[in-house]
């Protein structure tokens, strides 16, 4: 049989020992002397973040991540960890999560004055607070999750029957801890002698973002701490 050197040389591995966003694990590797078919450890060393690690042009079956820091969703994002090919996971002592649930939409009135309605006030409703997540700049940092805007009012004077009317819009909810929903937003409020016209009810906080993208591709060695959801 002709000599295959290839067939008897070993595992290549690699180490991430500082915060980045994004790494390319192939071109790590390749730089480390892997040529494409040997078995593949990458170590994600104590101390350190990693966020959105996409999986690509890397042969199923031949990767172990080796996560001893956190690899995480930014704040923007949809995954801690997006693969489409069979890789092994041995999460001990580190963390994987996806984004806190984004805060829900605060609610808001239209009202009109109980004399004339035609002099009407809205409340618009307040934004959701984006969820808990690795910052989308540098430096990469995690971030908590964000306050819920306030809505806006708007008053008028209307006729002297009835009055001055003003409508305010309900406050959105603030964004959620990581592997944890959004806040709900508030309902709108109004003061005077009014009219209601129309009514928009406040919005439930959002789910938690995915841990990881791909869960049917990845061996789990260990589970270690994985907060979110995982499709």
């Amino acid at each position: 049989m002709a000599y295959r050197p290839w067939l008897i040389k070993g595992p290549v591995y690699i180490t991430i020992a500082a915060s980045v966003r994004s790494p390319d694990i192939r071109a790590l590797a390749i730089s480390a002397g892997w040529v494409g078919y040997e078995p593949l450890y990458c170590t994600i060393n104590a101390g350190v973040d990693v966020s959105n690690l996409t999986i690509a042009n890397i042969p199923s079956g031949l990767l172990t991540i080796i996560n001893r820091g956190r690899i995480g969703a930014e704040i923007t994002s949809d995954f801690g960890i997006y693969t489409r090919v069979n890789i092994f996971i041995d999460n001990a002592g580190g963390t994987i999560f996806g984004t806190g649930g984004k805060g829900g939409q605060g609610g808001a009135l239209r009202i009109g004055n109980s004399f004339d309605t035609s002099y009407q006030a809205t409340g618009a409703s307040g934004s959701g607070g984006y969820g808990s997540g690795f910052s989308n700049y540098t430096p990469l940092a995690l971030l908590p999750g964000y306050p819920g805007s306030p809505g806006s009012t708007q008053a008028t004077g209307g006729p002297s029957t009835g009055g001055s009317i003003t409508s305010t819009g309900g406050r959105g909810g603030d964004g959620g801890a990581l592997g944890k929903n959004g806040q709900a937003g508030s309902s709108g409020s109004a003061s005077g002698s009014y009219t209601l016209l129309q009514t928009y009810p406040p919005s439930a906080g959002g789910a938690p973002g995915n841990y990881i993208d791909g869960n049917a591709y990845v061996t789990w060695l260990a589970t270690g701490t994985r907060l979110g959801n995982a499709i």
